[in-house]
């Protein structure tokens, strides 16, 4: 099932990117992103490291993505080698690595760009070009088979040059029959997205890559010596000293080991011998990349503790979010891209985006517990731009907020990918502070009501519905992680939207009651003579829902925000520091609650019930506005903009669409009546 999904991921990625880029001039496209990258090697030396990778990531973005598919369908495996490549130009860019690495890997990648350009420029197109009519499908697909197993044939013979080997003699025959190759190739292209290789092995293998990269370029400069020595660097300390050759030895293809080192060596006697040119020793390091990779991916997870990495931060090996950026990023670019007004499927695709990406990598939970405004600012930036395809928004528009949208998520990554004992501690306390404030005010409230009425003996009441709320939030979270996997993000956002328009109904009943109760004179008269039985067995239902609807609406998303940090964890110094944070985070809740309903008691009953009232009225007005926001990011309400422009009001829980403002114009008119009617009938209740 896993391989199912993996094979219709990659169906599904390279039949969109057939539409996603429509480029007729792939020299020129080449061009451009050698002069962005030239431009962008220039401002790193100039010490402007942020507006380099900036430049970078426009390269590949605006420029690379348009190739990328049509080298992955031609030229089959070189486009992964070169989408690793700007993947970690952009990370030494950020890492201000040195320039000399910096410049021997745009330098490879502009050797690559002059390799694949030409091809793809003259006629190899097969799929890139399906979606125009005006050409000969069958000579093109002839000359796109014709020329990929000649390219294959070259890259035999040069292996079997190198190793001594002859090429298997049933190649030959395979070649003629290459369509299935070339749609297997398109899978194997991005093949890195899907696999998701562990860290440490993607380490082991960046670092092999840049000395192959430092390698090439000393030997088109002439320094021999030094390119056998980074060679030999490579060989020695990447591949032998951090025991992955062991690994390989172990666990896979018998002579993959062999293969590798044979071909590494004889490029290195060769490079002594000179007897070898630039083209020759690039294609050979490319084939032998391409083969770590694929004997990497091979190697079982559960083994590579074994491994000897020096160098290698332990963090390295959680989520790697500024991946799950760069998705996003193109997700929304392959948006941008196809606009051209209203569309049901980009905003299908849009909403994906968020619940497929965001939510699903965990990054939104991950962004949630480090700091929740930035999540929300995040999540209603997508419904935003939701609400503006589905208005026939204009093109510069939608890429204007897409763009405030990158830099939130941006910003997020910056905040979680750097984690320490401290942070993770800091973390832990404030979603526990920051998700328990809200239920314990309700609970609060029902809780000193009930002492207030002379109803100690049903405080029952209150707690069992606060620690079913608990219970019930653990199971959800699990639910929503597990049993929903394939749907949790849009499941969990239906529960949190769902339980919020509930909790409106119940604490809009509840908070008229303890109005009414405030302004009523002969009931204050009868709390006073301590009245046990003071509310009826619906009044008592109503409470329990109401408690249990405050704390499981907080408890299911805060379980989720715990199990992104515990994730994170990596030693258990960051275990200690995140149940050291929740922990504190406890014991100030259970402090603050003692304080609260102390002083809630003091509190004199028309006061207290004053208070609590308009409180809970505040908490409905929200919860009206949030409730349907969460129904948007659940794809159940398609938003649509109003004609003022403003930012979110999050506190208030107003959204600038129709489909949250009106129903909460609604419930504040419905409140203000209320309020009104509820003093007449005091007023003449008095009298």
């Amino acid at each position: 099932m896993k391989i199912f999904k993996i094979i219709l991921f990659y169906f599904l990625f390279f039949s969109t990117t057939t539409v996603f880029a429509k480029v007729d001039d792939y020299i020129a496209e080449k061009n451009i992103i050698k002069n962005t990258l030239e431009q962008s090697l220039d401002l790193y030396k100039k010490g402007d490291s942020e507006q380099a990778k900036k430049l970078s990531e426009d390269a590949y973005f605006q420029h690379f993505e348009n190739m990328e598919g049509p080298i992955g369908r031609n030229i089959g495996r070189k486009a992964i080698t070169m989408e690793r490549k700007f993947i970690n130009l952009r990370r030494m860019y950020k890492e201000k690595a040195p320039l000399d690495q910096i410049n021997a890997l745009i330098e490879s990648l502009y050797y690559d760009l002059d390799e694949v350009a030409p091809i793809l420029q003259n006629g190899y197109r097969l799929k890139a070009e399906a979606s125009q009519t005006n050409y000969d499908k069958a000579a093109a697909e002839k000359s796109s088979l014709e020329a990929n197993a000649k390219r294959e044939a070259e890259a035999e013979a040069l292996i079997a040059q190198i190793t001594g080997v002859k090429p298997n003699s049933n190649n030959s025959s395979n070649m003629q029959n290459n369509l299935s190759s070339l749609k297997t190739n398109d899978i194997n292209s991005d093949l890195q997205a899907a696999a998701s290789m562990d860290a440490r092995l993607q380490f082991i293998l960046d670092n092999i890559s840049t000395k192959f990269t430092l390698a090439a370029n000393a030997f088109k400069n002439g320094n021999y010596d030094e390119s056998k020595n980074l060679l030999n660097d490579a060989l020695f300390n990447d591949y032998r000293n951090t025991k992955v050759e062991i690994l390989i030895n172990k666990f896979t293809k018998a002579g993959n080991d062999q293969k590798f080192q044979q071909v590494l060596r004889t490029l290195i006697r060769e490079i002594h011998d000179k007897k070898l040119d630039e083209k020759k020793l690039r294609d050979g390091l490319d084939y032998i990349e391409q083969q770590l990779f694929d004997t990497f991916l091979q190697i079982p997870n559960s083994e590579l503790s074994k491994l000897k990495l020096k160098g290698f931060n332990d963090k390295n090996q959680g989520k790697d979010y500024a991946k799950v950026g760069d998705d996003i990023k193109l997700a929304l670019n392959e948006i941008l891209n196809n606009y051209d007004g209203f569309n049901i499927s980009a905003i299908n695709d849009l909403q994906n985006t968020y619940l497929d990406i965001f939510e699903a990598s965990g990054m939104e939970n991950k962004i949630g517990a480090v700091d929740s405004n930035l999540k929300l600012k995040i999540e209603s930036l997508f419904s935003q731009s939701v609400a503006l395809i589905k208005n026939n928004a204009d093109k510069k528009e939608l890429k204007a907020t897409f763009d405030e949208l990158e830099n939130f998520i941006q910003q997020g990554i910056d905040k979680i990918q750097d984690s320490t004992p401290y942070s993770l501690f800091i973390w832990a306390l404030g979603i526990i502070m920051r998700e328990g404030l809200e239920a314990l005010i309700i609970v609060v409230a029902i809780v000193s009501y009930l002492v207030q009425s002379g109803n100690k003996n049903r405080l029952n009441i209150a707690y069992s519905a606060l620690f079913t709320g608990i219970i019930l939030s653990f199971i959800t979270a699990f639910a929503v992680s597990w049993l929903f996997k394939e749907n949790a993000g849009q499941s969990r956002e239906l529960i949190e939207g769902i339980t919020m328009l509930i909790a409106v109904l119940l604490l809009f009943y509840v908070g008229f009651w303890l109005l009414s109760n405030a302004q009523n004179k002969k009931w204050a008269s009868f709390i006073k003579q301590g009245a046990i039985d003071a509310i009826s067995n619906n009044s008592a239902k109503t409470l329990w829902i109401t408690v249990f609807l405050a704390v499981y609406r907080e408890g299911a998303e805060t379980v989720l925000f715990y199990q992104a940090l515990l994730f994170d964890a990596k030693t258990s110094t960051d275990l200690t520091a995140i149940f050291g944070g929740l922990g504190l985070g406890i014991l100030i809740l259970i402090v603050l609650y003692f304080l609260l309903k102390a002083g809630a008691i003091r509190i004199p009953v028309k006061q207290f019930f004053y208070i609590t009232s308009y409180i809970i009225f505040y908490m409905v007005f929200v919860f009206t506005g949030k409730g349907i926001a969460e129904l948007i990011e659940g794809k159940i309400i398609l938003p649509s903009l109003v004609p003022m422009n403003f930012e979110p009001i999050l506190w208030l829980g107003i959204y600038p669409y129709y489909e949250t403002l009106i129903p909460q114009f609604i419930v504040l008119i419905l409140l203000i009546i209320g309020i009104l009617i509820t003093k007449q009938i005091s007023k003449k209740g008095v009298k």
